[in-house]
């Protein structure tokens, strides 16, 4: 085998490497990663688990599927709502409104409602009362800085491996170099 299609191969595997591993290896973790998220119907309650303290959002699902059922109900939230977020100690943690993110997977939408900034790991007890038809509502951790870390060292890692497979030097001068 030829020098030059040594180095050829194994610059075209480093840029496969970087231009498409790399990206999905960084991505396919933000894709599986909505199991730690909390759905309850409302009007009602659920308790959730904080293990870490951050910005955690309650969420209106509002197509999704449920214990076996499908919701299909309008984004927004019905008038009236009150929602009340309180520590197991019990005391109630400041809600913040902030209906700016949404989010949709598969046949899975929801919208943001708010969120409150946990600063201690605990049982937090999140519930929603008032005149409504059944909706699932949901509460999770923020993923949002997660998300900008891994897409900014993705492409930094993707980056850096495809123009090291651009880039190449014949393998064999360097042999002879050293």
């Amino acid at each position: 085998m030829k020098k030059g299609l040594k180095t050829l191969i194994a610059g075209i595997l480093l840029f496969v490497i970087g231009a498409f591993v790399v990206p999905i290896a960084m991505i396919l973790p933000l894709i599986l990663d909505g199991s730690k998220e909390t759905q309850f119907m409302i009007p009602g309650s659920a308790e959730v688990d904080i293990e870490k303290p951050g910005r955690y959002y309650l969420w209106n699902d509002y197509q999704t599927v449920f214990e076996g059922k499908s919701y299909n109900r309008s984004e927004g939230i019905p008038d009236g709502l009150e929602i009340s977020i309180k520590s197991a100690n019990g005391e109630k943690l400041k809600f913040v409104s902030d209906t700016s993110i949404s989010s949709s997977s598969g046949s899975s939408s929801k919208h943001s409602i708010g969120y409150i900034q946990a600063g201690n790991p605990g049982k937090l007890t999140v519930a929603v009362s008032g005149t409504a038809e059944p909706r699932v509502f949901s509460f999770s951790e923020s993923g949002i800085m997660k998300m900008l870390g891994l897409i900014f060292a993705g492409s930094a890692i993707s980056i850096l491996v495809a123009l090291t497979g651009i880039l190449t030097p014949d393998l064999g001068q360097i042999k002879n170099i050293v």
